[in-house]
């Protein structure tokens, strides 16, 4: 199933959370103000959901929200599965992570946020009082706290485990260490986070992979403050692409951190943007490509667009802006439309 968003039209002030199947016919849609644009995904004891939220807030009238919830649907038929839970603001992510990251037309106190727990939309306490929320995935979250990662099972509170004891990169040596999630928005996907570790009075750090139910150590990264990570759970491959200033790309079995391929070869950049049953999609050097995750073989190039979802054996990807297409004042933050391709 695919799931996003129908912006409002002149004839429809509404916002649409859809979910398409991969035959290109709409399953469902859930309607909200528009002023909640942001949707996530989850799996909710096992089920995938999709999380939207809705509030009060009256763009036409210029009324702010007083009440803002996030609520969980079943993206194969749309029924409601949790919900509604009162959150302080927006989604901010990464997962079921809301707050208030700036003043918006959504209410709420500024800097507050919040974890939901992904199987019952129920607040996640944190392990300790002033420990922030950083990340979240289908029921594990990771929370901060004075140089410390902690990471609990939503669904129970448990600890699984703490920074300070999981393995550190080679050569990083025991003694005090600062332990913090990266601060890049691509460098952490699903089960697989970026983890920057310092010293506390360094001015150099490196970052790892690290699996995030355990925490185990899946690959040493060195001094790497931007990158992209695509993990391909079919395979349980991590490709990260954007490496020394974004001329190398590795690629890990997750479950043994065996390094499988490296892309360094100064032909043009490899970036991979999406991960689908064995292929990684993306671009070298301004043209789209296709590789093989496991061994980095390239399967495919050319000018074609490059898919931004898979489901099945379907691939999704934008069309190119129709020439002299001119937006309305309700239009103006409409998306591209997309084409499917069969995969093969």
């Amino acid at each position: 199933m695919f799931v996003g968003l129908v912006f409002p039209t002149d004839d429809q002030a509404d916002l649409s959370v859809t979910g398409v199947a991969a035959d290109g016919s709409t399953r469902w849609a859930v309607r909200t103000n528009p002023s909640c644009v942001g949707y996530g995904v989850t799996s909710v004891s096992g089920t995938a959901a999709a999380v939207v939220l809705a509030s009060d807030a009256d763009n036409r009238e210029g009324k702010i929200a007083t009440r803002t919830t996030a609520n969980a649907y079943d993206v194969r038929d749309g029924s409601r599965l949790w919900g509604p839970s009162p959150v302080p603001g927006p989604m901010l992510g990464p997962g079921l992570i809301f707050g208030q990251a700036t003043p918006s037309i959504v209410g709420g106190a500024q800097g507050e946020r919040v974890m939901l727990a992904a199987h019952s939309g129920a607040p996640v306490p944190p392990p300790a009082e002033d420990a922030v929320p950083l990340y979240e995935h289908h029921g594990t979250g990771l929370f901060g706290r004075n140089g410390t990662v902690t990471a609990v099972d939503t669904a129970t509170g448990a600890v699984l485990w703490d920074s300070g004891t999981l393995q550190a990169p080679p050569g990083f040596g025991d003694g005090p260490r600062d332990v913090e999630l990266l601060d890049a928005a691509t460098a952490s996907t699903g089960d697989v986070v970026a983890l920057r570790w310092t010293r506390p009075d360094g001015d150099t750090g490196e970052t790892a992979l690290h699996e995030l139910g355990s925490g185990r150590l899946i690959a040493a990264l060195g001094d790497q403050p931007e990158l992209r990570t695509t993990v391909d759970r079919k395979t349980r491959t991590v490709v990260t692409s954007g490496l020394d200033q974004y001329r190398t790309a590795r690629a890990f079995d997750i479950g043994t951190g065996t390094e499988l391929w490296r892309d360094d070869d100064g032909v043009g950049s490899l970036e991979i943007t999406l991960v689908h049953e064995g292929t990684g999609y993306g671009t070298r050097a301004g043209r789209s490509v296709a590789v093989d995750v496991r061994t980095g073989d390239t399967l495919s190039d050319g000018d074609w667009p490059v898919p931004v979802a898979g489901a099945s054996d379907v691939l999704l990807a934008p069309l190119p802006p129709v020439p002299g297409a001119t937006p309305s004042e309700r239009t103006a933050g409409n998306g591209p439309g997309y084409v499917a391709y069969g995969r093969h």
